[in-house]
């Protein structure tokens, strides 16, 4: 597969998002972009069977550890996974650290992240308390690295260059993000990345 180029990616972006406008523009959902958004969607749904398999490979290769869907269907450009990579040491009052795995709907790419996440009273605290889009914690990265192949084998698609994570989409409006705000990574993921269930 050849890879894209952030032009490309650019271009991609706008065919799913709307440009020009804003948040308080009543006709921002009606646009042809976002209908093309939520076609890409109905279509994801009615065949998620490389996406349930791909989440059957995770639990095979993390016996053990928490696998969760955090896809935030309909409302990001993809699905995600999370992979509890470190447990709290006290649940009462500790740290845990996930893995979390991105797979665009819009373009055939990956990106792999980390989050931490505060627990409190035995409770996870939501959203994370700092998540890694560019340098992952080095006891992420034998995980991180597991998810990857985990996607490549089941979607064969590219990861996302961690550099161009941050690229800003300019013009495109996000479902609750201003044009300003619009980056390659939220269009083609996910727009709260530190938001996990």
């Amino acid at each position: 597969m050849k890879p894209f180029t952030v032009s490309e990616l650019m271009e991609v972006c706008r065919q799913y998002y709307p440009a020009g406008r804003t948040l308080d523009d009543h006709e921002h959902g009606a646009s042809p972009e976002w209908h093309r958004f939520h076609s890409r969607w109905h279509e994801a749904m009615a065949d998620r069977s490389r996406w349930l398999t791909l989440r059957g490979a995770l639990e095979d290769a993390f016996p053990g550890n928490v696998v969760g869907d955090a896809t935030a269907y309909t409302h990001d450009g993809g699905y995600r996974c999370s992979v509890q990579a470190i447990e709290p040491g006290d649940k009462a009052d500790g740290v845990s650290l996930e893995v979390v795995g991105c797979v665009s709907l819009l373009a055939p790419l990956y990106f792999v992240y980390g989050t931490q996440h505060r627990y409190r009273g035995g409770r996870r605290e939501n959203p994370a308390a700092a998540f890694f889009l560019e340098a992952l914690p080095e006891t992420l990265t034998s995980s991180a690295s597991k998810v990857a192949r985990a996607i490549e084998s089941v979607f064969g698609y590219q990861p996302l260059p961690v550099q161009w994570a941050s690229v800003p989409v300019a013009g495109v409006c996000l479902d609750h993000f201003e044009p300003a705000e619009a980056t390659l990574f939220r269009a083609l993921f996910t727009l709260e990345p530190a938001l996990l269930p």
